[in-house]
């Protein structure tokens, strides 16, 4: 019988003197492909840092922006105390013309020598919803500011506080200061006009609990003579002091007041540096706002 003869399989596997040359290549490879990569790939996450630092702060200053352009003339303040800075302000939601004894109409005048007198009329339209005059709103009446004795809404001899919803366009008032003036001078507005005001709003900018600064929105409190931190405020009879944090990370922030010479106006100055967590790298934003001082 013939014997087969099966030759040898040409098929054979790696060595493993192959599979480390493999595996040493690939790894330099790999390394030259994160050279490349790496520097790509830093710049697009240092890219979205700083767009998400700008967003925070832009967004911050817009919402100041935007509410400073409704405070009540010559009512912006500015105080700084250590590391923390403030800016308060009081808000206006609608303005209006009161009657005038002086107009002779017969109706109920808003009453600048009998304090007695808590109504008056107002003259033309009333505010619209969501603007409407409620009970709790302020009517404020010719503001000056600080140096004014009878002209100062922080003070409270130019603002009353409204006792009820307006029936009729007559307004009542919980109590009639403007008729409390100091030398007989009554602190009418040349204009019969008068603002309606809400409780004043703070920003805050000062370093938390957490490490770094914040900023924060502090509104619901009631009004002071002297600018006085909110945080360190007692709520007010049947009220709670409310705040909001608007920015985190905060590295540093200014609020500068400054009051044009010779226009009835004023030009409130913005700076705020914001940062990110497990970097250095902050991003800096400055914003000048105009402010109406006309009473």
């Amino acid at each position: 019988m013939m014997a087969i003869r099966i030759p040898p399989s040409t098929a054979r596997g790696f060595t493993l003197i192959e599979m480390i040359v493999v595996m040493v290549i690939t790894s330099i490879l790999a390394g030259i492909m994160v050279l490349f990569i790496r520097r790509p790939v830093q710049n697009y996450v240092d890219a979205a840092g700083r767009a998400e630092m700008s967003d925070v702060a832009d967004l911050a200053l817009r919402r100041i922006t935007r509410e400073l352009h409704s405070a009540l003339p010559n009512s912006v303040r500015v105080m700084t105390s250590g590391s923390v800075v403030l800016l308060e302000f009081i808000p206006t939601k609608a303005a209006g013309t009161y009657l005038s004894v002086d107009d002779n109409a017969g109706s109920p005048a808003l009453d600048f020598q009998n304090a007695a007198n808590k109504t008056f009329k107002v003259v033309g339209d009333m505010p619209a919803f969501p603007y409407n005059i409620v009970a709790g709103d302020y009517i404020v009446i010719y503001n000056l500011g600080p140096d004014y004795v009878t002209a100062d809404a922080y003070a409270g001899g130019n603002r009353a506080q409204v006792a009820s919803a307006p029936v009729n366009n007559v307004v009542t008032l919980v109590s009639n200061p403007f008729a409390v003036p100091v030398n007989g001078i009554p602190n009418t507005s040349p204009t019969q006009r008068f603002s309606v005001a809400t409780q004043p709003v703070t920003f805050r900018c000062a370093p938390a609990a957490t490490g770094g600064m914040e900023l924060t929105r502090y509104w619901n409190y009631q009004f002071n003579t002297s600018q006085t931190d909110p945080s360190s405020m007692s709520n007010p009879p049947g009220q709670t002091i409310q705040h909001a944090i608007l920015a985190s990370n905060v590295a540093g922030c200014n609020f500068s007041y400054t009051q044009l010479q010779n226009v009835h106006s004023g030009l409130v100055g913005i700076t705020l540096i914001v940062g990110r967590a497990n970097s250095n790298e902050t991003v800096t934003l400055a914003h000048q706002a105009a402010v109406e001082n006309t009473p």
